[in-house]
Formats: structure tokens, sequence, C-alpha cells
């Protein structure tokens, strides 16, 4: 199964540097922009589920997406991105400064998430897929830069301590060849060629 994983567009909160979490996040100019260039260049995929985020990002992205596809679309509270609790819609920098003060790799803010919560939920999607899809060719998922680290530390067994080290940038694509034995393999990787 191939899965085509897709970052939504700049959000507003992403150009003043705002934590945005489990908030919404409207699109800014420039993200409906690159929601745009993003349909395009999906327009000829062969996709035949639409999951995605129900937060009003990924909507505002897919949106641009569905003009050219008709394919079910699922909006799944599994897709979200990690909550960051009391620091959603705060500045990024406040939540940086409260985490680099904390050494515990379990610690979540309050009302938030942390890495592992974040890895069950897109676990328990993964293995939604892959009984429920085994014959499903071609699946588009429209999530977050930090669901996609954490989908590709699972996929992949990469530690925690490193599941970050890719910036996923806005409506970048990803294409994961999903292995029904466990053996993924990431086709392409963070790819904005279409902007």
């Amino acid at each position: 199964m191939k899965l085509i994983v897709v970052r939504h567009g700049e959000t507003e909160e992403n150009s003043k540097k705002i934590m945005t979490g489990q908030t919404g996040g409207k699109l800014t100019e420039q993200g409906g922009a690159q929601a745009k260039k993003l349909a395009e260049r999906l327009k000829n995929e062969k996709i035949d589920f639409i999951y995605s985020s129900d937060l009003l990002r990924t909507k505002e992205t897919l949106r641009e997406v569905l003009h050219f596809h008709t394919a079910p679309v699922i909006y799944d509270p599994l897709l979200r991105e990690k909550s960051q609790g009391v620091y959603d819609g705060r500045p990024l920098q406040e939540y940086l400064d409260a985490r680099s003060q904390i050494q515990d790799r379990h610690w979540r803010p309050e009302g938030g998430e942390n890495f592992y919560d974040v890895k069950r939920r897109v676990r328990k999607f993964i293995k939604y897929l892959q009984a429920n899809h085994q014959d499903t060719d071609a699946i588009l998922v429209v999530t977050h830069g930090g669901w996609k680290n954490i989908l590709l530390s699972y996929l992949l067994d990469i530690p925690r301590k490193n599941a970050f080290f890719i910036d996923f940038q806005n409506t970048a694509v990803t294409i994961i060849d999903l292995d029904k034995n466990g053996k993924h393999k990431v086709k392409l990787l963070n790819c904005t060629n279409h902007l």
C-alpha cells in the first residue's frame, strides 16, 4: 500500500512562531497558494482513500486537493498534531524554554501529550489501515509535521531522540510503501518540488 503523507500549508501561527498544536490554525495567503500547488502536483496521482486530521489547517489544505479527487474522505482525530496543552496558542519560545528545563523524556505539558502518546495514536492508525485496507493501492494522508516525524519513527524504528531529524516543510510530500510484513520503504521524503 502506498501512503502519500502531506503536511498542511503555512498557517498564520507558523508565520508568527506560535505553537499551534491542536488549535485550528488558519492558512495564510501563502499557505493557500501552497495548497493549490500541492493539489496540482497530486492531481494525476491514483488515490483510493483520503484520511485527514480534523483540524482546520488540514481541512483547508485538503479542500484544494479535492478539486481533482473524489476518493472517500475520513477526518480522523488520530492524525492531529501533538497537543502542547497549556502551550497551544502560545509563543513557541515559551514551550521551548519550559521544555529545556525538564529532563524527563516522558514529560507532557499540562493538558497536553508527549511523544509516546502521539506514537500510540500513530500505531493505532497504521494498524487500522493494515486491517481495513489490505487491497488498497494508495492512500493520501493530510496531517502535521510533528505527526509525520513520529510516523517515520514508528515505521522505521527510529529512537525518540532522533525522531525529529527532519523539519517537514509546509505541504511537503512523503511517500511510503507500507509493507504488510513490516519492511516499510520511504520512496520520497519531505519533497517540496511543487512549490
